[in-house]
């Protein structure tokens, strides 16, 4: 009998925008003190029952306020930021526990909170939280009301930055309310990981496959109750095809309000192994028993692999050795900011894995669980990231609480304990530090090293480290200093019996589809002054001209070809790029109007730019190509350059029916042509062994005649009133061709059972509402995202635009949701209502 439940609270929220005067009502002092709520023990007023939210806007989470706001302010949010507006803000909630929960434990789970967070419960403060990363819950038991109505009141502070990206503000991530027996297995309480043999090596190399492992479960457990005596731990796995595999159990003793820790282990025989081309997952169930009696369940899954770090080749991944083709990223897409929806995440890390990625790196800062989720399920390895180097109680309290978090996570290959500490790496101070956090780091997880995106000088800041007797598991570098791509063969040289990974490269600046000057950027006035001195234009013909050719980078950067070939080197284990999505802020070398960064290999819209086709093109297996720009011009007879990229042994190009010859082309290495343009078609073949074995081609467009809709998203559609629909938007002309030049404005209406979340074009000089229903193609593009209701059906969804032809386009949503819900309450009539179909019931 399952007695754990987990309910969703996203639903059904109200919102403040802007901190509260008067916070008292049925408050102690409540006519002395507008807001006593630290006097007295229940004093929240905004927390309780009958407080008067009727001018609150109703929402539901995750939530982002700055987006949700949609107000940019240059004059006082730093350009890093986006310049979208911060603030104070507060959210409240009213539900409904049933009498029979009486006894057991309820605790609220928040999935991330930016920034400060104070949460209230039926007047009482349970909890505050400081980082805008890392998840956090509290036991609400004590203050719970049963039978009657209850009131979770939100304020949140995120007048304080962490980063210098773009962040999310406000409810951003998931909410829960989770309820329990009072003996039960903490929240994190499992830690399940495995040992391969020590000849694991050698029997890859010479069976290809391990005969077992030898898996070991640590169940923390609790005790609320008086209840002195024996409980029983059971553990079962069970295999990805869904066979029980192993089972064990054992008996502890515990004492009255006695938590607990045991562990349990056994042999699994013949494991099938998680890796990035078969991403095969275990389950372990665990089972609390008292007198037979079922006290608590709990379920994970995790996966069985073997990781290498060498010295001299990289990494090994389950017996062979690959090279990690990783990005960096940033919480953020277009319409939605940075609440992320699981199936928003995993639209994006499906669009990687497409491209031949094979690992993340979440810049810098704990990711959302669902990240995990979906790498694991999908096949990319991830680098985990500590927000900040520090150790303070608060700082060591949240690392703990993302390992625990998240270890258990088959993707996961390696933690950061940071990125980029300039006051501390190469200091004293900075050495005491690291070795503090790695030796917490290998308490935590003893199966996976760790590693730091060292940056600036890094050669030297290595050396003091080593020779202050700091020593990272793996080394880990940011860029190369002053382009200097020789360094990684420097410190090998010094260093021949360490691993070296590349943890932020690239940099690499472009602007998706703009292959000629765009008039608004090439004011001086939009540059910032840091550029002036730290920006490199690699081609002096486009200078200020952040186009599609990606030939702008800071001092450190590189392009994605020169990325690419300085990693080529054995004993370098891979590199993550710089960075897999434009986000908004870290506009460089811009300043306002600009509000969206060039660094991503994808846009914000989750469009390839050209720069990600370079990486895409060396990272497949299959024989690949790329033929850039386009072919439709308003610039007859002017010089346009071609450039070709190629993982194939030669390469032909072809315009308008003149070939130019075939001709070899090296690795990470690209071809290029200048062509006066002439309308027409422009073909890129690729040969190998003198056979051509692929082709792309552009065609030049006409006038635009009507819209076409395309499903981008890629998933089973669940009505949970939360699954997003990603749909591309283009058009075409008369003959079928895209234009990609086109900046039509299209209208959308939806109808059934979907809606509109909002638009985007990955623009970085657009300024429209993410929340509104129309958006101007951005060269040629534009991206609408929907999502489900809680019921099945059909959603048709519509675009159209003055002068073309409109679309329609029907999409199914046949999966039902697998969620239930905590029941809210309307404050007006005290009516308990379920319209979301929660499973159950009430609570």
């Amino acid at each position: 009998m399952k007695k754990r439940m987990a309910y969703n609270m996203n639903f059904d929220w109200q919102y403040h925008d802007g901190d509260l005067e008067t916070t008292a009502y049925e408050s102690v002092h409540e006519t002395r003190f507008k807001s006593p709520i630290w006097m007295k023990a229940g004093n929240c007023g905004v927390a309780k029952w009958g407080y008067d939210t009727s001018h609150w806007d109703n929402i539901n989470v995750p939530h982002d306020f700055r987006v949700y706001r949609g107000e940019y302010d240059p004059e006082n949010v730093p350009e890093p930021e986006g310049f979208l507006k911060m603030g104070i803000v507060w959210y409240r909630k009213a539900f409904f526990v049933d009498k029979s929960h009486e006894g057991k434990c309820i605790s609220i789970e928040f999935d991330g909170v930016y920034r400060d967070s104070e949460i209230y419960v039926n007047g009482h403060f349970v909890g505050r939280h400081l980082s805008g990363y890392t998840s956090f819950h509290y036991d609400i038991s004590d203050v719970i009301r049963y039978g009657q109505p209850n009131v979770v009141a939100v304020r949140v502070n995120a007048t304080n930055y962490e980063g210098w990206w773009y962040e999310a503000a406000g409810i951003y991530r998931d909410v829960r309310l989770v309820i329990t027996e009072p003996i039960y297995v903490k929240k994190d309480g499992i830690f399940v990981r495995t040992y391969m043999p020590m000849n694991s090596s050698k029997l890859f190399r010479e069976r290809k496959e391990i005969p077992s492992v030898l898996l070991k479960a640590d169940i923390d457990m609790g005790n609320d109750t008086s209840y002195e005596g024996m409980l029983k731990v059971e553990i079962e796995v069970v295999d990805p095809y869904g066979v029980s595999v192993m089972s064990n159990y054992d008996t502890v003793k515990v004492d009255a309000y006695e938590d607990k820790i045991i562990t349990l282990e056994d042999v699994i025989i013949g494991p099938k192994l998680w890796d990035i081309d078969s991403p095969r997952l275990y389950t372990l169930f665990v089972t609390i028993k008292k007198d037979d009696q079922v006290m608590d369940t709990q379920t994970l899954t995790f996966g069985i692999k073997d990781v290498q770090f060498t010295s001299q080749k990289g990494i090994y991944l389950n017996g062979r050795s690959i090279k990690i083709q990783g990005v960096c990223v940033h919480d953020d897409f277009a319409a939605v900011g940075g609440a992320l929806t699981e199936s928003t995440i995993r639209h994006k890390i499906q669009i990687l894995k497409n491209m031949g990625c094979n690992a993340y790196r979440c810049s810098h800062n704990p990711p959302s669980p669902y990240l995990l989720k979906a790498c694991d399920d999908i096949g990319i390895l991830v680098m985990d990231e500590v927000r900040l180097m520090s150790t303070a109680d608060e700082y060591i309290q949240q690392m703990t609480d993302l390992f625990k978090r998240d270890r258990n996570h088959a993707s996961i290959f390696i933690w950061s304990i940071g990125n980029e500490e300039m006051n501390i790496h190469g200091t004293p101070t900075g050495v005491r530090i690291m070795k503090k956090l790695q030796r917490l780091a290998h308490r935590l997880d003893d199966t996976r090293p760790i590693t730091y995106g060292n940056n600036c000088n890094w050669y030297d800041i290595t050396k003091f480290h080593e020779n202050h007797d700091f020593h990272i598991d793996v080394f880990g570098f940011n860029y190369y200093v002053n382009r200097q791509f020789d360094l990684y063969d420097k410190i090998h040289a010094e260093y021949p019996d360490r691993c070296i990974l590349g943890t932020e490269n690239g940099s690499g600046q472009s602007t998706r589809g703009q292959y000629l000057p765009r008039e608004e950027e090439l004011n001086p006035g939009y540059y910032s002054e840091r550029s002036k001195t730290t920006s490199i234009w690699a081609n002096p013909k486009r200078k200020y001209n952040v186009s599609a050719y990606t030939e702008s980078y800071p001092l450190w950067g590189s392009t994605p070809l020169e990325t690419l070939k300085a990693a080529d080197k054995n004993y370098v284990a891979g590199y993550f790029v710089w960075t897999g999505f434009d986000y908004r802020g870290e506009i460089f070398p811009f300043t306002w109007p600009s509000v969206i960064s060039r660094y991503g290999i994808i846009d914000l819209c989750g469009f390839m730019k050209d720069s990600g086709h370079q990486y895409r093109v060396h990272w497949t297996k299959e024989p690949s190509i790329h033929l850039m720009p386009h072919w439709t011009f308003d610039c007859v007879g002017e010089e346009i350059e071609v450039v070709i990229t190629a993982n194939t042994q030669e390469i032909e190009f072809i315009c308008n029916g003149t070939s130019y010859g075939r001709k070899p082309i090296a690795p990470f290495e690209a071809a290029h042509y200048f062509v006066h343009y002439e309308p027409g078609e422009i073909i890129a073949l690729g040969y190998n062994d003198g056979i051509e074995v692929v082709r792309e081609s552009h065609k030049t467009a006409s006038e635009p005649k009507c819209i076409q809709l395309q499903l981008v998203s890629d998933y089973a559609l669940r009505a949970n009133g939360e699954d997003t629909i990603m749909v591309q938007v283009k058009v075409l002309d008369a003959f079928g061709i895209d234009n990609p030049s086109a900046s039509n404005r299209i209208d959308f209406q939806v109808e059934g059972v979907g809606e509109i979340v909002g638009c985007g074009n990955g623009d970085p000089l657009c300024h429209d509402h993410d929340h509104n229903h129309h958006r101007a193609l951005f060269n040629g593009l534009a991206l609408v995202v929907l999502k489900t209701t809680r019921q099945t059906g059909t959603i048709r969804l519509t675009a159209s635009s003055d002068g073309l032809m409109s679309d329609t386009m029907y999409i199914q949503v046949t999966e039902k949701a697998d969620d239930q819900l905590v029941p809210a309450v309307k404050d007006a009539t005290l009516e308990v209502y379920d319209t979301k179909d929660a499973a159950d019931g009430g609570l």
